[in-house]
């Protein structure tokens, strides 16, 4: 029963220690939004969500701030929570890319910030393209109305997630130029060891992970690094050979690359 236990508790930290979160931006508060990135509309047509690339690990961390009053129908009403469901809310999604919220349970009070995190990996079926999604959630009201957005609170807005062909991702979820002036590793290819390079324009945390071609989080690693060049090895273990992406990236976004490891 010891031994049970033991490998039940030792699951659950596996578990934890693999989910992947998003990250809150903010700035949002500062920039009077409901969600961000944000939107598309007919006078920004920007795309402000990252691209994916086809069979490249991919997150994009998506932010909601809660108000405390909702505007629908010409009226306002007070607001006192808004929902999403955990599952199969997010409609327009390519293939292989998924969501997850935090909280958990996509429950979002208001006066506060909750998030959502668009992960996966897109299929090789998926053709390139922008593919529209829209988000349904439930605001609860004196009346407990279910909106999807952003058509149903702003009709000629939009949000995409832009799909490219593999490789064409190599800037990451997010620009880092402000950040990171470098990142590269040798050898590679590799068979155990490789030394990890980062030449940084701001010090601070970042967070150093490693996908394998599925999209599967295999490693991650939190880094202070300072400012300057910083290095650090890189043990590849047990993992077979392949093509593996790697990122590096902080609040602000994120850097993909990849390496080999052949043995």
């Amino acid at each position: 029963m010891k031994k049970i236990c033991t490998l039940l508790l030792l699951l659950i930290v596996a578990a934890a220690a693999s989910a992947q979160t998003c990250m809150r931006d903010s700035s949002i508060i500062t920039d009077s939004l409901f969600i961000k990135p944000k939107q598309w509309t007919p006078a920004d047509p920007t795309i402000y969500t990252a691209p994916a690339c086809i069979g490249e690990p991919y997150n994009q961390s998506i932010t909601f701030n809660i108000p405390d009053m909702i505007t629908f129908g010409g009226f306002t009403l007070p607001l006192s929570k808004v929902t999403v469901a955990p599952t199969g809310a997010v409609t327009g999604m390519p293939a292989g890319l998924t969501y997850t919220c935090d909280p958990p349970n996509c429950e979002f009070l208001a006066n506060s910030l909750g998030c959502m995190l668009i992960s996966g990996s897109p299929a090789a079926s998926v053709a390139p393209g922008d593919y529209e999604v829209a988000i349904q959630i439930t605001a609860f009201s004196l009346i407990t109305q279910t909106l999807n957005f952003p058509a149903d609170l702003a009709p000629t807005e939009k949000y995409f997630v832009t799909i490219r062909n593999a490789g064409q991702c190599t800037s990451g979820t997010n620009d880092l130029s402000d950040f990171i002036y470098e990142v590269k590793n040798a050898p590679n290819p590799f068979a155990q060891f490789t030394e990890m390079r980062l030449d940084v324009v701001v010090g601070g945390q970042y967070q150093f992970d490693v996908y394998n071609v599925l999209g599967k989080k295999v490693h991650a690693q939190t880094l202070d690094l300072t400012t300057g060049v910083n290095q650090f090895t890189f043990d590849a273990g047990e993992l077979p050979n392949g093509t593996y992406f790697y990122t590096i990236g902080n609040g602000q976004g994120r850097l993909s690359k990849t390496f080999v490891i052949q043995r």
